[in-house]
């Protein structure tokens, strides 16, 4: 094993009476495997599982339920019946056999749960709605006292089921967090009013459970550092809280932030800086004694570290890095960061879907959620594979197929292999993608993958007589039909990211989506006037929510003019001539017209392959436009299937 490169990271660290081997925390993220009852699944435990021997320190389960009305999606997990005990004991028994500790997290959802989910009316200490959320009915004293029981019976049921510790939600604007902000928390009685009233219920929940477990069990808790939002809970109360609660009995602390109306915080874009949070943590933990843990784009074992060194945290939380590659923590420890998956911050597998009600997955691991039904195993029979395309899905056919033993030819016809990461790792604060793609072509290059830079030929075709043919060769960008779209002042958001061509300083962006609001953000960079125009409602229907969140505050913030429900009709001597609300209207004098209105399939044919009964599967933009997630699953799964 190369000399560990993090000795502060890979360092142990005592949480009252338990000793983790390292500084690495898997936080609480909901996965949406339990069952409809909140029941574990055989899912849940691999997925869990196959983090545990990936090298993590402790693993903190997702958010718990602690009684029905609570549930905020149809497949959270459960704790609130003794009959979900001894399939929550297999999934401790069995993390602990992956070598790391395992503590769950307790919780309620108050305003935030719905009652399609429920069939019962959300409570709330206040009847203040959440963001597009229904009123509340507020607790009564009786009915909080009756909310503090079902805590205590689930603490009690998470060390019957072999659970290491405990941790009480306090945070991402759930019950708890409801009770603690201003925001939230208009009560008049002992539940409200100052911190100390709005701290009342947090509290007594704590010591109640403390009571209930016994003193040597160690108790967590996650709590808001901010909550970003006007009129809220921010980072002096949290230190408040903070101090309160290691009075009261916390073993330790989590510092995220952000609520339900600023969840772009909870599940940051990659607008934020990697390890954006760490001031917060840095203060909270100058004023209390017990460790502190710090969550927010923390990617690098490097980053970790440093944090550490900076004196920012005792325990540094990996969250979607841990969803993008369960074995970070042990490539790290073998000095192998470079052979780390990188986590894109897209939230396309795990935030967005499950917002969305769907089960996580992850844009850059087809294997999320899948560990024991679709592993990487050696092929049967070994087989000829000819991929075409060297972007995201041709890339990850080729590594798939080759870890499986297959012979793998891929034919790219640039230069540079990548396909369109290269486009989408040009505008601001897409890095990540960058460092995919390389990721995805070290690990090729690593295979006896056989690549060859040119176009197929039916002689190569014919001397390979493949087994196999995978088309990735990707699309490109979709035209405009009218008048004028031919002016040489047209130009495809593609060639402006890829430098091809460059824009004047008036520039018209013609289309919306992510790929215009991108190239839009792009070109603000250098100071540009940008106007952007999309037919539909909304700009950035195609994203992430809360990317989409993000980059309109920046564009308008720039000074860039987003107008919707406009189509483009003309071009005419540089004009743009467009429709809106049923009139006809111009924008006059554009230096430059760039179309983003979408991607179309590359038609290729296969040189040689005739009439052959030679399977073909064409994947990626090849196949259909998507996203990295498309991409890399389509990849995968062919790879697989060969």
């Amino acid at each position: 094993m190369a000399k560990n490169s993090y000795p502060r990271l890979f360092s142990e660290i005592t949480l009252h009476t338990m000793t983790l081997k390292n500084r690495v925390v898997m936080p609480p993220m909901c996965t949406n495997f339990a069952t409809i009852g909140g029941a574990v699944t055989d899912r849940m435990i691999d997925y869990y599982t196959a983090r545990a021997r990936g090298g993590v320190g402790l693993i903190n389960v997702e958010f718990t339920y602690v009684h029905p009305a609570g549930k905020v999606f149809d497949h959270m997990l459960g704790i609130h019946d003794d009959r979900l005990i001894p399939g929550l004991k297999k999934l401790s028994d069995s993390v602990h056999q992956g070598g790391a500790r395992i503590i769950i997290q307790i919780a309620h959802g108050g305003r935030r749960v719905h009652s399609d989910t429920t069939g019962l009316t959300p409570v709330a200490p206040s009847p203040i709605p959440r963001l597009n959320g229904e009123t509340p009915k507020e607790l009564s004293q009786e009915e909080i006292g009756d909310l503090l029981q079902t805590f205590i019976l689930a603490a009690r049921r998470a060390k019957k089921a072999g659970f290491d510790g405990v941790m009480i939600h306090m945070a991402h604007g759930y019950l708890l967090q409801q009770f603690l902000s201003p925001f939230s928390n208009a009560r008049t009685d002992r539940y409200g009013g100052d911190l100390e009233g709005r701290s009342r219920f947090p509290l007594e929940i704590l010591r109640e459970v403390r009571r209930e477990v016994g003193g040597d069990y160690p108790l967590t808790c996650r709590i808001c550092g901010d909550e970003f939002l006007k009129g809220g809970f921010d980072l002096s109360q949290s230190i408040g809280l903070a101090k309160m609660l290691e009075a009261s009995g916390a073993n330790a602390l989590e510092v995220s932030a952000g609520t339900h109306e600023t969840g772009q915080v909870i599940t940051a874009p990659p607008y934020y800086p990697m390890g954006f949070l760490s001031p917060l943590s840095d203060a909270i933990k100058k004023e209390v004694k017990i460790p502190v843990g710090v969550v927010g784009r923390i990617h690098t074992p490097e980053l970790a570290e440093e944090l550490l060194r900076q004196g920012k945290a005792d325990l540094i939380a990996v969250g979607r890095g841990l969803i993008a590659d369960p074995d970070w923590p042990r490539k790290a420890l073998e000095g192998r960061p470079e052979a780390i998956r990188p986590c894109l911050s897209c939230n396309q597998g795990c935030g967005d879907r499950m917002y969305f009600q769907q089960d996580i997955s992850c844009a850059v691991n087809a294997s999320v959620g899948r560990e024991a039904t679709f592993p990487v195993e050696a092929a049967r029979k070994k087989k000829k594979v000819l991929i075409l395309g060297g972007g995201p899905a041709g890339l990850e056919a080729a590594r798939v197929a080759a870890m499986r033993g297959h012979e793998v030819h891929l034919y790219e016809k640039e230069k540079e292999l990548g396909g369109q990461l290269n486009i989408a790792s040009v505008p601001p604060a897409k890095e990540e993608i960058q460092k995919f793609k390389e990721f995805l072509i070290r690990e090729v290059r690593k295979l006896p993958v056989k690549v060859i830079h040119r176009k197929l030929d039916a002689r190569a075709f014919k001397k390979i007589t493949p087994d196999w043919v995978v088309v990735a060769v990707g699309g490109k960008p979709q035209g405009m039909e009218g008048p004028g779209f031919h002016d040489p002042r047209v130009i495809s958001a593609w060639d402006v990211l890829s430098g091809k061509k460059e824009t004047g300083r008036r520039v018209v962006i013609i289309g919306g989506g992510q790929v215009g609001l991108e190239t839009a953000h792009f070109l603000l960079q250098d100071e540009k006037e940008i106007t952007v125009l999309e037919m539909l409602k909304r700009a950035g229907q195609d994203m992430s929510l809360r990317a989409r969140k993000v980059i309109l505050e920046k564009l308008i913030q720039g000074g860039a003019e987003i107008l919707t429900e406009a189509k483009a009709l003309s071009v005419e001597k540089g004009d743009v001539v467009f429709e809106r609300g049923g009139l006809r209207e111009r924008f006059r004098g554009a230096d430059s017209i760039v179309i983003a209105v979408g991607t179309v399939p590359q038609e290729e044919g296969i040189a040689g392959l005739g009439r052959s009964r030679i399977p073909v599967r064409r994947i990626g933009d090849a196949s259909a436009p998507g996203k990295i997630f498309d991409a890399v699953h389509e990849g995968y799964q062919v790879g697989i299937e060969i």
